[in-house]
C-alpha cells in the first residue's frame, strides 16, 4: 500500500491518498493491504473514503500523473477535511492517442512503448503471442493469410479454460453466460473484421468533423397501463416498452443495421492476394485495441466482484463510521459497479458514480428487448445507500462507435435492432430499459438538491465532455471540476 499524504504540491498535501492493487485473477497484490488501509484511514480521521478506479496503469509515471490530477481536482472543489482517496491499481491500460508520444516508437503499428507495456500487463502470459502479433502489424506482409494469423494470435491472447471465473464477466446481458458468447470479432473472418474496423475508423474521423450537425437527443418513456407491452414468458421486453434517452444519431449507419461486423454475403478473399490496403491493417490495429478492451472488461468484473468487494466488506467492518464512495471511469467504472454487486445483503456503499462507463446501457434493466433475462447489474440499487450516478457523453466515440461493434455476437443478424441499440454503452447514451430513472443535464444535476437521495440517475455531460479527436473522441475528457462537484453532491461531501 502506498501512502502519499506527504507527497505532491501544496494544493493537495492535506488530502490523503492510498493505493491498493489486484492482479488479473482478482487476488490482492498484498494480503494485508486492507488492514493497512483501515489503520491509515482511522489515523487520518477520514469520514468519507472515495475509491477511484481508472485504466491508466500501464506506466507508473502516467498513473502518478492521472492520480495527481484527480487529487488536485478534489482539493480545488471543496473541503478536504475528513476526505480521503483510495486508488485501485489493476492490470489495465489506455491506448495513447495517435498524436501522443509518437516519437517513442514511430512504427507502422501506431503503438507507443507505453502501449506495449500496457499490453504486457493486460496479457501477462501472452508475451510470445504478442511479439508475433506486433511483428505482423509492423511488417504488414502481403496477402490475406497474415490477417488470418492476426486473428489466431488475438484469439490465443484471450482464450481461457472453460472453468475460469473470468468467463462470467464477458457480457452484461442475458440470463446465460456461455463460452460461445465470445464476441464475433474473435470468430468472424479476420480480413472482413479488419475491414469493418477500418470503416469504423473512417466513421470516427467523419464524426469528429461533423459532430455539430447531429440531430438532438430525445427521451422515450416506457408505455404504461393497458397499452404497455407485456414481458414474455422468457423475460424479454418489446423495444417499444424500453425507456431511456436515445442518442442523437448513431456515429455510423452500420450501428443501425442488424448485421455483423463482417457481412456474411461478402465473398471470401483469395488468401494469395498480393496486397492488403494499409487502411485494412489500420483496422487490424484497432481490432487489437478492441480485443484488449474486451479483456480488460472481463478483468474489471472479476477484480471488482472477487477482489475489491471483499476488501470493501472488510473496511466496512473495521471503519463503521466511514462512508465509502465508489467512483470509476471507463473499464474502471465497470470495476467499481461489479464491486458493488459483490456486496452481500445488508452491505451497502454510500454512493456510486460512473463516468463514461464501459458497461451495457441495459446493465441495470430487469428485462431486455429481444433477449432473455435482465442486465447483469439489475437490482444494484440495493447495494448503494445514495444515488447511482451514470454520466455519459454523445462525443465519446470509444463507447459510441467501437464498443457496440466489438460486443457483437454471432447470430445478431436475427435481431430486429442494430448493434448500437442492442450493445450500446452506458457511457454513450445513458441508462436504458429502466423506467422512472431521471435523466438530467450536468447543469441541472449540479443544482442544489437535484440529485435523488437514492436510485439511478443519468447525467448528460455532452456539453462538457466533448474534446478529443479520432478514434476515441471525448472518452478521456473527464478532468473537470464540475464532474468532481457531481461526485461530491452524490456523496454528500462538503
Amino acid at each position: 500500500m502506498r501512502d502519499t499524504r506527504e507527497t505532491g504540491d501544496r494544493t493537495t498535501s492535506a488530502l490523503p491518498w492510498w493505493d491498493i492493487g489486484f492482479d488479473v485473477h482478482g487476488d490482492a497484490v498484498d494480503e494485508r493491504q486492507g488492514d493497512r488501509v483501515a489503520e491509515a484511514v482511522r489515523e487520518a480521521g477520514v469520514r468519507h473514503l472515495v475509491v477511484l478506479a481508472h485504466t491508466a496503469h500501464h506506466e507508473p509515471g502516467l498513473t502518478e500523473r492521472v492520480d495527481a490530477r484527480c487529487r488536485a481536482l478534489f482539493a480545488e472543489t471543496g473541503g478536504t477535511d475528513s476526505v480521503g482517496l483510495l486508488g485501485v491499481r489493476w492490470p489495465s491500460m489506455c491506448f495513447a492517442r495517435p498524436e501522443d508520444d509518437r516519437k517513442e516508437r514511430p512504427a507502422d503499428t501506431g503503438l507507443t512503448d507505453t502501449d506495449l507495456a500496457g499490453l504486457g500487463r493486460v496479457f501477462p502470459e501472452g508475451e510470445a503471442t504478442l511479439a508475433r502479433l506486433l511483428g505482423l502489424l509492423d511488417e504488414r506482409p502481403p496477402g490475406n493469410g497474415p490477417l488470418d494469423d492476426v486473428g489466431i494470435a488475438l484469439r490465443r491472447l484471450v482464450e481461457q479454460p472453460l472453468d475460469t471465473p473470468v468467463h462470467a464477466y464477458g457480457t452484461d446481458l442475458g440470463a446465460d453466460v456461455l463460452p460461445q458468447t465470445d464476441p464475433a470479432m474473435l470468430i468472424d473472418s479476420p480480413t472482413q473484421v479488419c475491414e469493418g474496423f477500418a470503416e469504423a475508423l473512417d466513421a470516427a474521423r467523419q464524426e469528429t468533423d461533423g459532430v455539430e450537425e447531429r440531430s438532438p437527443e430525445r427521451f422515450e418513456e416506457a408505455q404504461s397501463g393497458s397499452g404497455a407491452p407485456e414481458v414474455s414468458e422468457h423475460g424479454t421486453l418489446a423495444e417499444t416498452g424500453t425507456a431511456g434517452p436515445r442518442p442523437a444519431d448513431d456515429p455510423t449507419q452500420r450501428l443501425s443495421r442488424p448485421e455483423s461486423l463482417a457481412p456474411s454475403e461478402r465473398p471470401l478473399r483469395d488468401p494469395r492476394a498480393e496486397s492488403v490496403p494499409d487502411r485494412v491493417w489500420d483496422g487490424a490495429r484497432q481490432l487489437l485495441c478492441q480485443v484488449a478492451s474486451y479483456a480488460m472488461r472481463r478483468h474489471a468484473g472479476l477484480v471488482g466482484e472477487r477482489g475489491l468487494a471483499p476488501l470493501l466488506r472488510s473496511l466496512a467492518e473495521d471503519l463503521p463510521d466511514t462512508r465509502v464512495h465508489l467512483v470509476g471511469h471507463g473499464e474502471g467504472a465497470r470495476l467499481v459497479a461489479y464491486a458493488a454487486r459483490g456486496l452481500g445483503p445488508g452491505e451497502r456503499v454510500a454512493s456510486l458514480c460512473l463516468f463514461q462507463a464501459a458497461l451495457s446501457h441495459f446493465a441495470f434493466a430487469e428485462h431486455l428487448p429481444q433477449l432473455s433475462g435482465g442486465g447483469a447489474l439489475a437490482g444494484l440499487h440495493r447495494r448503494v445507500k445514495g444515488p447511482i450516478v451514470c454520466c455519459y457523453s454523445h462525443h465519446d466515440l470509444e463507447l459510441g462507435l467501437f464498443f457496440p461493434l466489438a460486443c457483437r455476437r454471432i447470430g445478431d443478424g436475427a435481431l430486429l435492432s442494430g448493434a448500437g441499440r442492442t450493445w450500446g454503452a452506458l457511457g454513450y447514451d445513458g441508462i436504458q430499459g429502466l423506467d422512472g430513472s431521471p435523466a438530467l443535464t450536468l447543469a441541472d444535476a449540479l443544482a442544489e438538491g437535484a440529485l435523488p437521495s437514492s436510485g439511478y440517475v443519468g447525467v448528460d455531460a455532452s456539453e462538457l465532455i466533448r474534446e478529443g479527436g479520432p478514434p476515441r473522441g471525448a472518452h478521456y475528457d473527464v478532468f473537470h471540476q464540475d464532474l468532481v462537484r457531481l461526485v461530491r453532491a452524490a456523496g454528500g461531501l462538503a
